[in-house]
């Protein structure tokens, strides 16, 4: 019996199963295919079976979801595209027109349309171009809406041709960034369309009958010389539903004009000017709290007008604010946790049903990627946007408050994307995909490197919790790859791009996704998952992707694949379930097709009707696209039968898990997964239920505004809040009583908690002690002591990465507000090197072998492996043009430093530290000379310095193919070699003492540097390049080698580093080889050095050296004392008695004193400003005897600033100073915000500290500073730095004339000693700003300056030439015991010379254009190069036809006119015998018959009288001398007669003032030369073979060029044993050589050529 039993319950299960089988057989969806050539845009009126689609550029319409077809009626055009209202959505859609001045309405569904004109002026656009609109509508007010329309107008060919040639002139400002190359194809369009088109609004208030068209308060210059790629009005009503609580009119509109530009002002950038206004009415009123601000973004929620400002508008990356109005009438500012510095905001912020605001944030750059061609055969780059840095920010109920969701991983770069499931209360999908890789969490030790993809998070409480997309099916674990039950290894990967969560339903979410842990995936593996309970948990439904949607409130899905193979078979098909995703059923279509668009047409997610459309796989090479394209409608409403369902078909579905969520609990009415039935309510909205909480629990709470959660999750006091807020400086006491929660606005549990109030102190926030400026401070205390800081050199933003002795890095966006740890995976960092070529690159090393590299200023990092090697701590050498190609060095096959066994090898990547290949044994410093020169002797050509360890040599090798075959020898012997603006400068040992210098510009050839020669008895020991200033090279020597107190003399470079003079002698150094020498930054041709005034005392008695400053305003060829201030900074007169400078001077502390060398005297971009510390006196002073001085003109005047040294820092171009004392604990930094013409205190610390350094971006142009201290008070090796950031002491920015209005706040000034005259032969302005209540922020002013004069050459110009020295009276004369070298010299050195001239002693400066005026520099005459005879006869010479036209045919002319003259004058009266019998004014005596007879006679008449008087003259001088001999021979027997040199000097002298008229001083000078007459005799006897002349006693002078140069660092050399722990060189070394071997060439000279000798 009981086996009778079992088997009927088995039998009747069977049959059972078989029925189900059969009912889901029976039942198939309904599908009408309509084929189509193109795809059809379409949309659905809201509650109704109506819609609309786009075919063929007309407007066809549905009445039963899609199924039929037919063309509306009342729409006789052809339309350009549709939309139906989606605030009237019931029954309302618009229709535009192509090309027309009119659109079509419909408020019933489609049945009637209506013809609406636009009205827009006339004279906005012309006729040939119609504008384009949008209509935006009001969310309550059908009879309100505004059209958003772009107006063209034709550019005449004028017009255009004047704007491409001004954004020709803009593109050569520009850097290498892809976004400028697109901004470059907008451009091209730009002209080809030969168009001007602006975005206007016009408003209706008579739905759509008439719109006025409202004009901005804010327009585009005419004339203005820039491009403008986007201008014009966006609005929004200020009321976006009725259930807003913006304190506005309803029909207000809130709009910003915006115009983006590219102009020179910021070196072809992007800037951005705006302004927001309201329109109310027809009128439009400008909202003046923004007026000097920029808006980047704005937004109108339910709650909030939010308004987001650029605070730069030339710096798309500068900080970001978000302001806040509920009224539109006061705004207040937002406090964001850190700079937002990003150049874009994704903007899709939204308010949750919290009503906080949500902003996703991104930072994104764009790559280049491959070239295209289009239909018309042009050629474009085409671009691939990646995503760097993502975050979130939630702001509290007030919207003044944001902070960051904790869940992001934001040590990796990627995208965020945030989703609210709008009808699931509380519930946001979160995901984040990767693009950057780094180490694996708990991998230490294990070198394989895994990209971190990202993951996806869900929240159930509106962000408050966060939680894995976790997979739940205990039933089928073995259909998963990974663990399920451990979601931090095994969980859904969202892929975003597939999914949509816009259908509401009760609780049913499908997803397409990947299981992974984070770090690795199959890109194949993509699959689609259901969860039937909000997302708590989820089951794999699909073994691949689907595009999916929801019907019937959940209980309907079709998943569609989006490869037809993935199930395994090459038929497309779609997949339902009924079930709630538990089953599924194929539906096969008869075709192959791609999923395009799937949608339910009841938006409300009650329907079970979807409408699919989709195009044909194949290959469309062809270009047949007919009939390639399906319209599907797809219909359940039969599923079931037709059944509906009952009341016991329901369940309630708890949303949260039936937790609390903002005081209450909600849930939704839904079909049980597993009935047989649909709910058929269609066009019913899910009704959401809710029930009150009574009680009131932590998560109805917040943190109060001034408090934030510690790790504890406690709310305490955060000071940054409390001085954002302002409650403590409304409040005069120290301390306040404050609640630190309060309750979540619009929560609504019933029993609140009893929050216990806390004191809070004010009296620790800093404060400004004599100013209300608006200044805002952040601290930090790091553990360690501060043993690395630097700034990315950039202008994007303000990251810097800070290091402490603990080996803890850090790295900042903000300049030091916001500093995050360096994750490094537990591994040490030891040294941290960052790119000089590639600003945004660095690259740290960890004691392990790991380098960690960014390429993004720390936004992320990746690690590679280093070779296995000991690091060396040598320098990395990078590719100049190449950030992936470096070299690194270490030792190979040491188990330490000091092992017998170690090699010292260079490695060099190509790929960024991926990979590195062996370079070269025992190199220690490398470097891509190929790359640096201007004119290379090959492009690939690197150098390399080998050290062997075992002989303590060193040598230069170099290469053109990485050292694989090609290996050359350069120098068998150096100390070391530099490269710096274009030159590559090689020390070389010479002999056993000495250093000699070797000068190559092309990487090949290599010149010895010449030194003046009367450094020749020096031993060349030490010497240090300052850097190439205007292509010269300026030098350091030695001249006290083994002295314990060092100094030497200054030399300057020709153009081609071979040959110097010196500038000055005596110039201080220290044993280090620093030189006090002081390039001002931004400033032509201004040098402070430091002298050493008693030199013989220094050298023979080792007494203390006296040291004076000195100053030159033309690069070194002119040097003065500094003129002291009168006063100082207390108004009292100094205790320096004297008039003489000699002996009363301002002196400064110089090079050899700074303990950090970044720190310099001036700033490039604050013209004219520099900071230097010193006394008043004869001599400098010690350092703790000094002031602070200031001078704003470049030098030339100074003031006393502060009393004491300090240290000092440019910001803002110079807008901004500040000051900190030195080396003093203080709580005060000084500033100012003029010029420094006024000091201001703040007080930034609530304790006293000792500021070590103050540093701020390289190019001094932020409004924030970074102090990094010391305080006595932090226990242990701890650090404390502060942020002091001005960005709220100025009311606006700068006005910059970009919109063409002339009365800016800049304009041209000259600096320094071009103010009074010339320098460098003219006189320069430089672009400064003139009004104080502005920021300048990013406009390059470094750029603007303007020559407004070139003048004539002066004695100014001209600086002594090789082997010449300034003398006292100011003339440079050769050097005492030398005499000059052949002028022929110089054809040697450059053969393609065809001539050459006798040295003057002078050349020109290379900076100075002067033209006309003094040539002191250029001889009288020139003369042939020996074997260029030809060409200088061919230059100067004249040839057989000029000989013929100049000379010949004049004379014939001549000789004809003569013999006529003769003829007719003389022949024929008598012949030369009348001459003597012909008397002047006796009449008859000459025949005349005409007139030409009396033109002839009278020529004959002038003819007797000028030779008669020059006749009777040269017989009077002849006697005349005769005479004054006789009487000379008398008197003075034993003496010469005057020589012809003395007669020369009196003309030379005569000339030379009327050269220098109107230049007395110089004229004084010359003077002063000519009078030296040793210089300018010219003994005709014994000059005539003194090229013949070889005199051992003398040393030759070489020829010397003119000059050029670039500015760099000290670099310098010594020969001492020392040096070898030196791998990098750091300078360079000269000496010079005896050479006679030239003169043979002189016998070629001619005597004239001799006679200019000696000048």
């Amino acid at each position: 019996m009981r086996v009778f039993s079992i088997l009927w319950i088995f039998l009747l299960s069977i049959s059972y199963s078989n029925l189900i089988v059969a009912k889901d057989d029976q039942f198939k969806p309904k599908v009408i295919k309509t084929k189509n050539s193109e795809m059809q845009w379409f949309q659905m009126f809201d509650d109704s079976t109506t819609l609309l689609r786009s075919f063929y550029s007309k407007l066809q319409i549905s009445h039963d979801n899609g199924e039929n077809w037919s063309e509306v009626k009342g729409i006789p055009d052809k339309i350009d595209y549709f939309n139906i209202d989606p605030n009237f959505s019931k029954y309302r859609a618009f229709a535009y027109i192509r090309d027309k001045n009119y659109f079509y309405m419909t408020v019933d569904l489609g049945k009637t349309w209506t013809k609406k004109t636009y009205n827009i002026p006339k004279d906005l656009y012309n006729t040939d171009h119609e504008p384009s609109c949008f209509i935006n509508t009001h969310a309550t007010n059908s009879k309100e809406m505004f059209l958003s329309c772009t107006v063209c107008h034709s550019l005449t060919k004028e017009e255009v041709e004047e704007q491409k040639k001004n954004y020709d002139e803009n593109r050569k400002y520009e850097d290498d960034d892809p976004l400028k190359e697109i901004l470059d194809q907008l451009g091209d369009i730009f002209f080809k369309s030969k168009q001007s088109c602006e975005g206007i609004i016009l408003i209706s208030s008579d739905e759509g009958n008439n719109f006025k068209y409202i004009e901005a308060p804010y327009k585009v210059a005419e004339g203005e010389k820039i491009i403008t790629f986007q201008h014009g009005s966006s609005c929004q009503y200020a009321r976006i539903d009725d259930e807003s609580t913006v304190e506005v009119d309803e029909t207000t509109l809130v709009c910003n004009y915006q115009m983006d530009t590219k102009s020179m002002s910021n070196k072809g950038g992007i800037t951005r000017s705006s302004q927001l206004f309201t329109i109310k009415g027809d009128k439009s009123q400008k909202i003046d709290f923004f007026k000097d601000m920029t808006i980047a973004a704005f937004e109108v929620v339910r709650s909030f007008l939010i308004i987001i400002t650029q605070e730069d508008r030339f710096n798309p990356y500068s900080n970001k604010k978000i302001w806040i109005s509920k009224d539109m009438q006061t705004f207040q500012q937002s406090y964001v946790p850190t700079d937002l510095t990003f150049n874009e905001m994704s903007y899709r912020l939204y308010e949750d049903s919290l009503g906080r605001i949500i902003i996703p944030i991104s930072k994104s750059t764009l790559e280049k990627g491959e070239e295209v061609e289009d239909s018309s055969g042009g050629k474009h780059q085409m671009m691939h946007r990646n995503f760097e840095y993502n975050d979130v920010l939630v702001s509290d109920y007030t919207g003044l408050k944001f902070s960051d969701y904790d869940w992001i991983d934001r040590s990796v770069d990627g995208h965020t994307t945030v989703e609210p499931i709008k009808y699931l209360k509380g519930t946001i999908i979160n995901s984040f995909t990767s693009r950057g890789r780094r180490y694996r969490k708990g991998q230490k030790g294990n070198k394989e490197e895994k990209p971190l993809l990202g993951s996806s998070k869900i929240s159930f409480d509106d962000g408050n919790t966060w939680d894995y997309l976790k997979i739940v099916d205990p039933n089928n674990k073995d259909k998963y790859d990974c663990n399920i039950d451990d979601p931090e290894t095994c969980s859904i990967l969202s892929l975003n791009f597939y999914n949509s969560y816009d259908i509401p339903s009760a609780g049913v979410i499908v997803l397409s996704g990947r299981l992974n842990d984070g770090y690795t995936f199959n890109p194949d593996d993509g699959k689609t998952f259901v969860s039937k309970d909000g997302g708590k948990s989820w089951k794999m439904a699909l073994d691949f992707p689907t595009m999916s949607i929801v019907g019937d409130n959940g209980n309907i899905i079709v998943a569609i694949p989006f490869n037809p193979d993935s199930d395994g078979d090459p038929e497309s098909e779609f997949f339902y379930s009924l079930d709630q995703g538990e089953t599924w059923t194929e539906y096969e279509f008869e075709e192959s097709i791609y999923p395009g668009v799937l949608i339910n047409t009841t938006p409300d997610g009650s329907g079970s009707h979807f409408i699919l459309e989709a195009f044909a796989t194949g290959d469309y090479a062809s270009g047949d696209y007919e009939n390639k394209n399906y319209f599907y409608s797809i219909d359940f409403s039969d599923a079931f039968g037709g059944k509906k369902c009952g009341r016991d078909d329901f369940e309630t579905f708890y949303l949260n898990d039936g937790n609390c969520l903002n005081g209450a609990k909600y849930s939704y009415r839904r079909r049980k997964f597993d009935a047989e039935c649909l709910v058929k309510e269609v066009f019913t909205d899910l009704e959401l239920d809710e029930e009150i909480c009574t009680e009131c629990t932590d998560a109805d709470y917040e943190c109060s505004f001034e408090f934030t959660k510690n790790t504890e999750g406690n709310c305490v006091p955060d000071f940054k809040l409390l001085e954002f807020s302002g409650v403590c400086s409304k409040n005069t006491k120290k301390e306040l009583t404050l609640k630190p929660r309060r309750k979540i606005i619009g929560n609504k549990c019933k029993k609140e908690l009893k929050i216990n109030p806390m004191s809070v102190a004010c009296g620790i926030l800093a404060d400004p002690v004599s100013s209300s400026d608006k200044i805002s401070v952040t601290e930090n205390v790091l553990s360690g002591q501060p043993y690395f800081y630097e700034y990315f050199n950039t202008d994007e933003d303000e990251s810097l990465i800070i290091g402490t002795t603990r080996y803890e890095y850090y790295i900042s966006h903000d300049g030091g507000k916001i500093m995050k740890k360096i994750d490094t995976n537990g591994e040490r960092i030891i040294e941290v090197v960052y790119n000089p070529y590639s600003n945004s690159s660095a690259y740290l090393f960890s004691s392990s072998g790991t380098i960690f590299i960014t390429h993004d200023r720390g936004y992320n990092f990746f690690a590679n492996d280093l070779p296995d090697t000991i690091q060396l701590m040598l320098p990395l050498n990078f590719h100049p043009e190449d950030p992936d190609t470096f070299i690194y060095y270490g030792g190979k096959d040491c188990k330490d430093i000091y092992s017998s066994n170690c090699k010292l090898m260079s490695y060099i990547t190509r790929d960024g530290g991926k990979t590195f290949n062996e370079l070269l044994e025992d190199a220690v410093h490398c470097e891509f000379t190929g790359s640096l020169f201007e004119h290379p002797f090959d492009k690939n050509m690197m150098n390399c310095q080998i050290r062997n360890t075992a002989k303590n040599h060193k040598s230069l090798v170099s290469s053109t193919d990485y050292f694989k075959n090609d290996k050359k020898s350069v120098f068998d012997n150096i100390i070391g070699y530099m490269s710096a603006g274009g030159f590559t400068i090689v020390a070389v040992s010479h002999g056993n003492t000495e250093l000699r210098a070797y000068v190559t510009l092309d990487g090949e050839e290599y010149a010895e540097a010449k030194l003046p020669q009367d450094l020749a008895d020096i031993s060349q020991k030490t010497f240090t390049v300052m850097g190439t200033q205007t292509g010269s090279i300026f030098l350091h020597i030695g001249t006290t080698a083994g002295k314990a107190q060092p100094f030497g003399d200054l030399l300057k470079s020709n153009s081609n580093g071979t040959s110097f003079v010196t500038l000055e002698k005596n110039v201080n150094s220290n044993k280090n080889g620093q030189v006090d020498f002081e390039k001002i930054q931004g400033l032509e041709g201004i040098i402070l050095i430091n002298t050493v005034e008693n030199p013989d005392d220094v050298s023979n008695d080792g007494k203390e050296k006296q040291l004076k400053t000195k100053i030159t305003f033309n690069d070194g060829a002119d040097w003065s004392y500094i003129i002291p201030p009168s006063k100082d900074s207390n108004g009292k007169k100094y205790n320096c008695k004297s008039g003489s400078l000699e002996k009363c001077s301002l002196n400064l502390h110089g090079y050899t004193e700074k303990t950090d060398v970044r720190d310099t005297f001036s700033s490039g971009s604050a013209h004219g400003m520099l900071f230097a510390k010193g006394n008043v006196g004869e001599f400098l002073s010690p350092l703790s005897e000094s002031s602070t001085f200031l001078t704003t003109d470049g030098g030339k005047t100074w003031k006393e600033v502060k009393k004491g040294a300090y240290q000092w820092e440019f910001g803002d171009h110079g807008g901004i100073l500040i000051l900190v004392p030195d080396n003093t604990e203080t709580d005060i930094v000084s500033y100012s915000l003029d010029f420094g013409k006024t000091w201001n205190d703040y007080k930034f610390s609530n304790e006293k500290v000792i500021i070590k350094d103050v540093v701020t971006v390289p190019q001094d142009s932020a409004l924030r500073f970074f102090l990094v201290g010391q305080s006595s008070n932090v226990q242990g090796a701890s650090t404390k730095t502060y942020s002091i950031d001005f960005s709220g002491s100025f009311e606006k920015q700068c006005e910059f004339a970009i919109n063409g209005n002339k009365n800016d706040d800049f304009a041209f000034i000259s600096i320094g000693s071009s103010a009074a005259g010339c320098l460098f032969g003219h006189q320069e302005e430089y672009l400064k700003k003139i009004n104080t209540n502005c920021f300048v922020g990013n406009i390059p002013l470094s750029r603007f300056s303007k020559i407004t004069k070139n003048c004539t050459c002066t004695r100014a110009d001209f600086e002594c030439d090789y082997n010449f020295i300034k003398a006292k009276d100011g003339t440079c004369k050769l050097v005492e015991g030398l005499s000059p070298a052949p002028a022929s010299d110089i054809c040697k050195k450059n053969p393609d010379l065809i001539e050459f001239s006798n040295p003057t002693g002078y050349r020109k400066i290379p900076l100075s254009t002067c033209q006309g005026g003094l040539t002191l520099d250029v001889a009288a005459d020139t003369y042939p190069c020996p074997g260029k005879e030809a060409e200088h006869q061919k230059k100067y010479g004249i040839s057989g036809r000029s000989f013929f036209l100049i000379f010949f045919v004049p004379f014939v002319l001549l000789s004809i006119l003569l013999w006529f003259i003769y003829d007719r004058g003389i022949r024929r009266n008598g012949g030369f015998s009348r001459f003597g019998e012909i008397r002047l004014g006796e009449e008859n005596q000459l025949i005349e018959n005409n007139e030409t007879d009396r033109m002839v006679n009278m020529a004959v008449r002038f003819g007797l009288v000028l030779f008669s008087g020059l006749h009777a003259g040269f017989e009077m001088a002849k006697r005349g001398v005769r005479g004054l001999s006789e009487r000379v021979s008398g008197r003075m027997s034993s003496r010469r007669g005057p020589t012809y040199s003395s007669l020369m000097n009196d003309q030379f002298l005569d000339e030379a003032d009327d050269l220098l008229a109107g230049h007395d001083d110089d004229a004084n000078d010359l003077s002063s030369f000519m009078d030296q007459e040793t210089n300018f005799d010219i003994d005709e006897e014994s000059n005539a073979d003194s090229d013949n002349t070889n005199n051992d006693n003398h040393q030759e002078q070489p020829y010397s060029d003119q000059l050029e140069g670039e500015s760099g660092p000290q670099k310098s050399y010594t020969d001492d044993a020392a040096s070898d722990d030196v791998p990098a060189p750091l300078a360079t070394s000269s000496a010079p050589t005896d050479d006679n071997s030239n003169t043979s060439d002189a016998n070629e000279v001619d005597k004239n050529a001799t006679d200019g000798s000696d000048k």
